[in-house]
């Protein structure tokens, strides 16, 4: 008992030194950061300048909670991805290189969570992940002291979070804007949207030149004991993102237009990202580096039937406005052989190519980063946190989105 009420002061007092503010436009839920400021903007016009303002607003709106504080990240340090699911916690490490590669991969790796240290999307032992996360990196050769200076993005999973897109008010002014998207945002949650604790909330743009807005909301516990696992590490959190949107950045990162594609991918066909977990089916279809299809079922993807996957998915891409040519697999928790079921089974479904997704495939792999040999399966489920390190790279100003 004694050791839980330390461990629940240490937590709070570390919440008190924390502001959570919502990400830049289309990238995920909260940023841990500060709110930027208009006086470095150059003269612009009226339409720009208004969009420029509800920015501002948005990258200000705080989480429904206690004033919190929070340090930037150095610019000089790197970036790190850590996600967790049901099933373990995967990390990976980017730094800045000179010349056209910009980053390097300089450390990754996964560690098994057993099941009584994650329910669902909560944290139930944070003491235990903590010490889980503190041996692999130990493991993969990485010091807690040099990851100090360095960006650190956290995931949430897609079920653990409430969505709605909405329509800006045009004729709301813009300093009014973080009220009434928290209000609404809050609305998500059972409760009647009135501030408390219990809840955070953030907001970003929805698509890219539009004025549609995405509203956030998750239980607080599950931001909070994500958060409290690092400082128990000695690490601090700097941005949290939606696991789902995590994967889709690594895709677009692991397939870039030019010499690097294959024969398929340079031909400009679309292709397609499944990512698979215990909880959800997410399909993206992508032309180029845009998204442009998205559809997301509730299914076992890793303990159901193959088969009931693959009749799933090509239920989905039916729906689809976009059939893509190829599709590649992400699976959280699932044996090699069981992504191979899975990638034969929606290939016989959907007649299609299907293969494993690998999003460390740009990247060079120094023996001292990680595990000498790794399965596709292994690579596979690094394409959340993949995805939140380049996530931590483009805070730092790195062109890698």
């Amino acid at each position: 008992m004694e050791s839980r009420n330390r461990t629940r002061k240490k937590r709070h007092e570390f919440l008190k030194r924390i502001l959570l503010v919502p990400l830049p436009p289309g990238f995920g839920l909260v940023r841990l950061g500060c709110s930027i400021g208009l006086d470095s903007i150059d003269p612009i016009d009226e339409e720009r300048r208004e969009d420029i303002m509800i920015e501002a607003v948005l990258r200000g709106m705080r989480h429904m909670g206690s004033r919190l504080a929070a340090v930037m990240p150095r610019a000089g340090g790197g970036g790190c991805g850590i996600h967790f699911d049901a099933g373990g916690l995967h990390f990976v490490r980017l730094t800045r290189v000179a010349g056209l590669a910009q980053l390097r991969l300089a450390g990754y790796g996964s560690a098994v969570l057993e099941d009584d240290m994650v329910r669902g999307a909560l944290i139930a032992k944070p003491e235990a992940v903590a010490r889980r996360l503190e041996e692999l990196l130990e493991r993969i050769g990485v010091g807690v002291q040099d990851l100090r200076d360095d960006t650190i993005v956290l995931a949430l999973p897609a079920h653990g979070l409430k969505t709605q897109v909405v329509d800006y008010p045009r004729d709301l002014p813009a300093r009014a804007l973080r009220a009434w998207c928290e209000r609404r945002a809050a609305l998500l949650l059972p409760g009647d949207g009135d501030p408390d604790l219990r809840n955070r909330v953030g907001v970003a743009w929805a698509d890219p030149g539009n004025h549609r807005l995405r509203l956030y909301a998750c239980e607080a516990a599950l931001v909070d004991d994500r958060v409290a696992v690092l400082e128990m590490s000695g690490l601090r959190a700097h941005a949290i993102d939606a696991a789902h949107e995590a994967g889709r950045r690594a895709f677009r990162w692991a397939w870039p237009a030019g010499k690097e594609a294959g024969a398929t991918e340079r031909s400009g066909v679309p292709m397609a990202l499944l990512q698979v977990d215990t909880r959800d089916l997410d399909l993206s279809v992508f032309e180029a580096d845009i998204c442009v299809a998205d559809a997301r079922e509730r299914f076992d993807g890793v303990g159901g039937h193959p088969d009931a996957l693959a009749s799933v998915v090509r239920e989905l891409m039916a729906k689809l406005p976009v059939v893509p040519s190829v599709t590649y697999v992400a699976a959280q928790g699932a044996s090699a052989g069981g992504l191979v079921a899975i990638c034969d089974a929606v290939s016989a479904s959907c007649r299609m190519p299907v293969r494993p997704f690998d999003p460390l495939r740009r990247f060079e792999t120094p023996t001292s980063a990680g595990p000498r040999r790794q399965t596709f399966a292994q690579r596979s489920s690094l394409a959340v946190p993949c995805g939140l390190a380049l996530r931590a790279m483009s805070m730092q100003g790195v062109a890698c989105e």
